[in-house]
């Protein structure tokens, strides 16, 4: 059986904070400076919800390493997302 991974090639990449990570708070690299991303899709839903908490709220940048232009990217990517119903306001 042969597999077909030009499907997979399709999909978006997902980006994931570095909250776990062993650099301190405030020294992290942006993710999304070194995944190359230009802009942020209010559409990218796995992507937007790895910044977003349990109650909606967005994370800070202190703790997810973002670079304040993506962070401003961000912000809006998750208002347009929550007004499209894509993401719940904030609880």
């Amino acid at each position: 059986m042969k597999t077909s991974t030009s499907n997979l090639s399709l999909m978006p990449r997902v980006i994931h904070p570095q909250t776990g990570s062993t650099t301190p708070p405030g020294k992290r690299n942006c993710p999304f400076t070194k995944a190359g991303v230009e802009s942020i899709d209010w559409k990218d839903y796995p992507t937007l919800r790895n910044f977003t908490d349990y109650f909606g709220n967005i994370k800070k940048r202190y703790y997810t390493g973002v670079s304040l232009r993506h962070q401003k990217m961000l912000r809006k990517a998750v208002e347009h997302a929550r007004f499209m119903g894509l993401l719940p306001y904030r609880k």
